[in-house]
C-alpha cells in the first residue's frame, strides 16, 4: 500500500499502541487486528513482539498501584507474548482511541460495536488493546516499549518525509518505510 503526499497534509502525531496477551495468542486475531490499523490509515513507524517480566508490568503500571485492578494487570500482562506498534496518523492518540473503544467491554459493545474492544475484547482487563491518551503518555510509552527510539528525532528527520513523500508498507518488516524516490 502507497500512501500520497496528498493525503497527508497536516503533521503526523505518534502513539502507542498494544496489542495485549489475550489477543496475541490468537494468531488469527492478531492478524486482524493488524489489518484494522492498516485499513484506518496510520502509518506503522516500529512494531515489535515481545514479552513482559512482572517487574515490567510493575513499573509501567505503577500509577496504578493500590487500585483494585492493579494485581490483576500485571499478572494479565506479564502472562504472554505481546505487540508493540508506534503508530503516526494526523490526531493519531484520538483516531486509536477511538478505534479501539471504550475499557470496559461490556460499554464497548453496547456503545461503539463497531470497536476492536467490542469485537475482540474478553473482559475490562482483557480488553485487547491499549493506547496512550494523552501527547504527554505517548511519549512515555513510547521510550518504555521502545527505548533506542527518539521521538524529537523521528519527528524532524522522518516525519517531514513520511509526510510529504511516498511510503510504503513492508511486509517483512511489518513497518511503513519510505520508497524510493525516482
Amino acid at each position: 500500500m502507497t500512501l500520497t503526499a496528498g493525503r497527508l497534509s497536516k503533521v503526523l502525531q505518534l502513539t502507542l499502541a498494544v496489542v495485549k496477551p489475550d489477543a496475541v495468542a490468537h494468531p488469527l486475531m492478531l492478524e486482524a487486528l493488524h489489518q484494522r490499523i492498516l485499513e484506518n490509515n496510520f502509518i506503522i513507524v516500529r512494531c515489535k513482539d515481545l514479552a513482559w517480566r512482572r517487574q515490567d508490568s510493575e513499573r509501567f503500571y505503577a500509577e496504578h498501584s493500590g487500585r483494585f485492578f492493579y494485581q490483576r494487570l500485571v499478572e494479565f500482562m506479564s502472562s504472554g507474548p505481546m505487540r508493540a506498534y508506534i503508530l503516526a496518523r494526523e490526531d493519531a492518540i484520538r483516531h486509536w482511541r477511538e478505534l479501539m473503544g471504550p475499557t470496559k467491554v461490556f460499554r464497548a459493545r453496547y456503545t461503539s460495536p463497531a470497536s476492536i474492544r467490542a469485537q475482540f475484547g474478553l473482559t475490562d482487563t482483557r480488553n485487547t488493546t491499549h493506547g496512550s491518551d494523552s501527547v504527554e503518555s505517548a511519549q512515555r510509552e513510547i521510550g518504555f516499549f521502545f527505548p533506542d527510539f527518539c521521538a524529537d528525532e523521528w519527528m524532524e528527520k522522518e516525519e517531514p518525509l513520511f509526510r510529504s513523500g511516498q511510503i510504503q508498507f513492508d511486509h517483512q518488516k511489518q513497518i511503513h518505510t519510505l520508497s524510493a524516490q525516482s
